[in-house]
């Protein structure tokens, strides 16, 4: 997994290949690698997490001024691949030895059952759901042969996703269905390396004298069963870098029937894998590991990693990922804040970016034991000078607060149109989902020119009235289409009337709370 080719990337050009991890910084200057192409969203956010833990593993910058000298001046690829190919032992996906994100333990022997390799992808069916034909949607067997691509990405991509699978089927490190985000970059390299910190920031995260391949990656050693002996692992068991590589599920492929043939994946013709060994208890990892690639919130004195859910990718949490928010205790990933605080300085390292860098937020959405959707968005990272950093955050707090009460308001307006005080029939949910969606791209031309207005030390109070008008707007078209309130057949004209007045009055400018929270003259 070091040498082949195997990652799928597009270039600057346009042109779609295969890479081996080394060659993330080939043609930099003239044609270089623009972004992950894989045949599944979800494998792009599972590779892109890959590389960053490969390269922060082989060549971790000592400090912060290590790390500006190869974001400056790249490595070239011969010198990744040197530097790649002192861990090339512990990545191998097939053969006798150690193999990649697979059980130390040759347990295949033990195990009667040969697994679909369908089965390691998180949306398929479980057993129960096929005993019990309620695969409806999601079909058994649409899925039966991957190629090693395939395979190899969609085995880290469980392992490092994993939900709860039944007794003794365990959790990632992170639990099921993690939200990870990564600051985007123009290029592949600078979005890797753009999510590297240097060794000193490990130092409070865990063991970081600990540096045998085993204890950074789990497979090169037996596993730390729970079933046997009852352990747990910890970051100060291990090295701390073992986040990136967490091994929760025990798990065999199995090469001995591999043929010829079309990836169900990809489409491409490869040598194809059909199944797969599993026995349970693998790594139990504790709830102290602090993943640097995901926000945190605070529940009773302790942290817990974000999941990913349908409302976290909208802006309405914009502070609690890219800045802390006090009053939801929502703490954005420890990559991000380093990122953070060394914007204003990067500005200043000469023409390094050509576009803003971009914020990529994604995951699972994870109900129990079942995958729901995966979900990812973009949103801008915008520089602001420190000297107005605290005003920009904290007006920034008003324009999302405020944006939530309109919010609010559409929705219960809307259902007294269509209720008035009966039970809701059905789930109207889309009607959030619709709001932030179809407010999120004027909220960031609002963010640009309010850092803009602060710069130059001008007032925002009409940017702020614009802001709510627009919301206003948004709100009222919402509740017409959602209320029904033109088809005067099927409702109450009379109700949809006063809910229509109540919206617009409950929106407006000059409401006592929406001028309290925007900080309004009076």
């Amino acid at each position: 997994m070091i040498n082949e080719k195997w990652i799928w990337i597009n270039r600057q050009d346009g042109k779609k290949e295969k890479i081996s991890p080394w060659e993330i910084t080939d043609e930099l200057d003239s044609n270089p690698i623009i972004s992950l192409a894989s045949p599944r969203s979800d494998f792009n956010g599972s590779l892109i997490q890959f590389l960053i833990g490969l390269v922060q593993t082989t060549m971790s910058p000592r400090n912060e001024r290590d790390w500006r000298k190869y974001f400056t001046n790249p490595p070239k690829p011969d010198e990744l691949r040197f530097m790649f190919e002192e861990v090339s032992d512990a990545f191998n996906l097939d053969g006798e030895n150690e193999r990649f994100m697979q059980d130390y333990e040759h347990f295949e022997s033990n195990v009667k059952d040969r697994i679909s390799v369908s089965q390691l992808l998180m949306e398929m069916p479980g057993k129960k759901t096929i005993e019990d034909n309620t695969d409806h949607f999601l079909k058994r067997d649409t899925v039966s042969k991957m190629c090693f691509s395939c395979c190899a990405t969609t085995l880290f991509t469980l392992q490092t996703n994993a939900p709860k699978g039944g007794s003794g089927h365990l959790t990632s490190l992170r639990g099921g269905g993690p939200l990870t985000t990564i600051v985007l970059g123009d290029t592949l390299w600078q979005t890797v390396w753009l999510n590297v910190i240097p060794d000193e920031n490990f130092d409070n995260l865990g063991a970081n004298d600990k540096i045998d391949l085993g204890d950074v990656f789990p497979w090169m050693v037996p596993t730390r069963t729970k079933g046997k002996k009852g352990l747990f692992t910890s970051p100060m068991d291990v090295s701390p870098k073992q986040m990136y590589w967490g091994m929760p599920r025990r798990i065999r492929l199995d090469f001995n029937n591999c043929t010829e043939g079309i990836c169900d994946i990809c489409g491409k013709i490869d040598n194809l894998v059909f199944t797969y060994f599993t026995q349970t208890y693998g790594n139990d990892y504790t709830s102290q590991w602090r993943h640097v690639l995901t926000p945190y919130y605070e529940k009773k004195n302790d942290l817990i990693p974000r999941k990913t859910k349908p409302e976290d990718i909208f802006y309405r949490h914009w502070l609690g990922l890219v800045k802390t928010d006090p009053d939801k205790g929502s703490h954005p990933s420890l990559c991000l804040e380093k990122f953070i605080s060394k914007q204003s300085s990067l500005k200043n390292l000469g023409q390094i970016f050509k576009n803003s860098p971009r914020l990529w937020a994604f995951g699972y959405h994870v109900i129990d034991m079942k995958v729901e959707c995966w979900y990812e968005s973009r949103m801008p990272l915008f520089n602001v000078d420190e000297q107005i950093r605290n005003s920009y955050e904290s007006q920034v707090s008003q324009l999302i607060k405020v944006a939530e009460i309109v919010d609010n308001n559409t929705r219960n307006c809307t259902k007294q149109a269509l209720y008035g005080k009966k039970p809701i029939r059905g789930d109207i949910s889309v009607i959030d989902s619709r709001f932030w969606h179809d407010t999120e791209s004027e909220f960031y031309n609002v963010l640009n020119k309010l850092n803009s207005e602060l710069e130059s030390n001008s007032e925002t109070v009409d940017l702020k009235i614009q802001w709510i008008r627009f919301l206003s707007k948004v709100s009222e078209r919402l509740f017409d289409e959602y209320s029904q309130s033109m088809q005067f057949s099927v409702i109450e004209p009379e109700r949809v009337a006063i809910a229509h007045r109540d919206l617009r009055r409950y929106n407006s400018e000059g409401g006592k709370k929406i001028k309290e929270i925007l900080g309004l003259p009076t």
